[in-house]
């Protein structure tokens, strides 16, 4: 079977989907299947630029060109969006014939060139969904509902849904999304994403090498890894960081985004004396930078559940790590807090819960141990790499046929 990957970053960079999507084209390369990943030449960072032809774990890579002006403003990056996708058609409708087209959602409708694929070459189209547009766009205030581009988008983005072979979801409640949103509910299969639990392991944090370059010591460390863009809620998280600014607790935020500027100056606002940004971590550095932390970090806006999935939440877990979780009560994140106690879930806007949680960890080191016993167990169980790699193969050879 000859399958294309098509995301606009793929390994090595460090975003997500980038990983994601490398890990499911080795997977199926493992497997005996032809894949080539169709990605740009321009990073997730915009600094430097990637060969235009490559190969890794035996997918070859076709990048094109495109721009990289800049994530902090929505008017560059939908141009830096509208060259990728500009470049990309060539090499969906001209090279090999491919059996199936695996889209991702990065950027926003990319998937439509897998659909031109679909309707003029034939092709299968499996829609894998990491972002909900135009829905997310709208709650974020990218687009009005009212005007007249955003209701073409949503007509294509039904579009999509509604001709895709396969739609993935990455939990039940985009599922909903999903289906509420036009696709069959017969074709919507939801996966989880995940991550290399054999790479990510609980590990002791007096041997942590991170924490020593910090000089953290026995400091309780809370930290946020990833993204730090506009669907998180950082205001709850920073304003809770002021209640505790008297308490001796490490505050660590490694990633990037469009936030990240505003980010640094609420949390040095907030008056706590041991605050430290970090830039993202190669992939091979995850293992360490994860297991720095006691407690890690995750937040998303109230509206936004079924819109978006924090993956980050899969390492953490693999990490033996407890969660603190900010955000709606409905979706993955929220769902495993509930059932399975590896950590505390806090509702938006709630900083002195966000507060009372941290110091309750803090103050409970058997408790944490725990909670972080039951978070690596949890992930063992339920969210493996070869568990979701599975599935995607299983699903992508069902659409083959």
């Amino acid at each position: 079977m000859r399958v294309m990957l098509l995301n606009q970053y793929y390994h090595p960079d460090v975003a997500a989907t980038a990983q994601l999507a490398a890990d499911l084209g080795a997977e199926l390369v493992r497997r005996g299947h032809d894949v080539v990943a169709v990605a740009s030449c321009k990073p997730y960072s915009g600094r430097g630029e990637l060969p235009l032809k490559g190969e890794h774990d035996g997918v070859r890579i076709v990048r094109v060109g495109a721009t990289a002006l800049g994530r902090g403003s929505r008017l560059l990056r939908s141009l830096d969006y509208g060259t990728f996708l500009a470049r990309a058609l060539w090499p969906v409708m001209r090279l090999e014939r491919p059996d199936v087209v695996v889209a991702l959602s990065t950027p926003p409708f990319v998937a439509a060139l897998a659909l031109l694929s679909q309707l003029t070459r034939k092709t299968k189209l499996v829609y894998w969904v990491m972002d909900v547009y135009p829905e997310l766009a709208i709650e974020l205030g990218a687009l009005d509902p009212k005007q007249l581009a955003t209701k073409v988008i949503a007509r294509l983005a039904r579009t999509l849904l509604e001709r895709a072979d396969a739609v993935v979801a990455l939990d039940e409640a985009m599922r909903d999304r999903l289906i509420a949103g036009g696709a069959a509910p017969g074709r919507v299969t939801v996966i989880d994403n995940w991550c290399d639990g054999d790479e990510i392991r609980p590990a002791e944090r007096a041997q942590n090498l991170l924490r020593q370059q910090l000089g953290l010591g026995d400091r309780f460390t809370v930290a946020y890894s990833g993204n730090m863009g506009l669907g998180h809620d950082f205001t709850t998280v920073t304003e809770g960081m002021a209640l505790l600014a008297g308490e001796d607790i490490a505050w660590l935020f490694i990633g990037d985004g469009p936030r990240r500027a505003e980010l640094e100056r609420m949390a040095r606002a907030t008056g706590a004396a041991h605050v430290t940004f970090l830039p993202y971590q190669p992939r091979a550095a995850l293992p360490t930078s994860l297991t720095a932390a006691d407690a890690h970090l995750v937040c998303l806006e109230k509206s936004l559940a079924g819109l978006l999935v924090p993956s980050k939440l899969y390492a953490i877990l693999a990490s033996g790590t407890p969660v603190v979780y900010v955000g709606p009560p409905s979706g993955r994140v929220a769902q495993v807090l509930r059932d399975h106690e590896v950590g505390a879930s806090i509702p938006n806007g709630d900083a002195r819960g966000f507060a009372q949680a941290v110091r309750r960890m803090k103050d409970d080191p058997r408790g944490r141990r725990e909670q972080g016993q039951r978070a690596r167990a949890l992930f063992d169980a339920q969210f493996t790499r070869a568990m979701a790699l599975d599935k995607h193969h299983a699903l992508i050879r069902q659409v083959n046929g």
